[in-house]
């Protein structure tokens, strides 16, 4: 029996959680899961084209006084069997106007270990109401991975039997051994290693903290370059340009902007550094980790859990000394194709397969 699921986000940009939901619609839809989207900011995203030719529907319902009237009545018109909301706790909200429209399967899902609003005293009651709403009204209560459902649901949550951890799933791509000619269009030097970095530049990804780590191995082993892949900020990338400039690594530092092929870049880099502030269950990390690139991350919940899975994942904290980064990136820089195919094929079996995150999808939809 075929389902209708309509999945809730802000808007359907490039996020991690978007484009992971988005992997799994044409399998899904190939299991009899008709899947369709709604934004509440209202705004075209830049995935909207990308849903549309793959046979979906985005749907622009602003949030506003409007709101649950146009919500209820998109939910009636269209029929949809199951409600799925990642927009943390806004999604008691969400759900209780999906359980006034008769919609039986209503998910909460939990993206993140942080929340990044200030927490004021009229924040702090509003996040106990919207939880209040999901407690009532959740048929079932997702986390991203572990530490998502700790934190923004209750500590105890393995307690409750609509609760599950579904981790973020992946594709298994092919191993590609890396290209002696993949850095010339960027003039590097094929002699030195290359650190990558996939991540847009924002506070949280913490590219000023790189830029110590590289400017301490350069000092310490020679030259190496910092590549930094994903949507610029001008702001941002100014006060990268002159801390470089400061540490005197800026020659090193390749700024490559948003790519489409980022598994080229994966293969053909040493190492990926990881000092994000918080996150989620990272993606980047995971798809570094997909084709066996080695991977040093700061210890924030969700790569601790993948490092349990994925061993070419290692973490520490961005509070320990740069000396120890360092130390790390030399002692787990690797391009040996074999120790790659072995950390590749240990992906396969984990559950950040997007087969494995599939199946789970399919039998709560059921």
């Amino acid at each position: 029996m075929n389902k209708k699921v309509l999945h809730i986000f802000g808007k359907m940009d490039r996020g991690g959680a978007e484009l992971r939901t988005l992997a799994t619609l044409t399998p899904l839809q190939e299991k009899g899961i008709n899947i369709e989207f709604c934004s509440l900011s209202g705004e075209e995203g830049l995935l909207d084209e990308e849903i549309r030719s793959l046979g979906s529907n985005v749907h622009l319902c602003k949030l506003g006084i409007l709101f649950p009237i146009k919500f209820y009545q998109l939910l009636r018109s269209n029929k949809f069997d199951v409600v799925h909301s990642h927009v943390a706790m806004v999604s008691g909200y969400i759900l209780f106007i999906a359980w006034l429209a008769g919609v039986s399967k209503r998910i909460a899902h939990f993206r993140n270990t942080h929340d990044a609003a200030k927490t004021s005293i009229i924040r702090k009651w509003r996040n106990k109401f919207l939880h209040t709403l999901i407690n009532i009204f959740a048929s079932n209560i997702l986390g991203v991975c572990n530490a998502a459902l700790s934190i923004f649901w209750r500590k105890d949550w393995q307690k409750d039997s609509r609760c599950k951890t579904i981790y973020n799933g992946l594709q298994h791509k092919k191993l590609c051994p890396k290209e002696g000619v993949f850095w010339d269009e960027h003039k590097l030097d094929n002699n030195y290693p290359v650190i990558l970095n996939v991540a847009r530049l924002v506070e949280q990804k913490n590219h000023l903290f790189m830029i110590e780590v590289l400017a301490a191995y350069i000092k310490k082993n020679g030259p190496a370059y910092l590549a930094l892949l994903g949507k610029e900020d001008k702001e941002i990338k100014q006060s990268i340009i002159a801390l470089a400039n400061e540490k005197k690594c800026l020659e090193y530092v390749l700024f490559l902007g948003v790519q489409s092929n980022v598994y080229e870049y994966l293969y053909n880099a040493d190492i990926m550094i990881f000092p994000s502030l918080w996150e989620g269950l990272p993606g980047s990390v995971i798809e570094a980790a997909s084709v066996g690139v080695p991977v040093v991350a700061n210890d924030v919940p969700g790569v601790i859990e993948i490092a349990a899975q994925l061993p070419c994942v290692h973490f520490l904290s961005v509070n320990d000394p740069i000396e120890d980064w360092v130390n790390a990136l030399e002692k787990f820089s690797s391009n040996n194709f074999d120790v790659r195919e072995k950390h590749h094929n240990t992906f396969k079996q984990s559950q950040f397969n997007l087969n494995q995150c599939v199946d789970a999808l399919y039998a709560i939809y059921q």
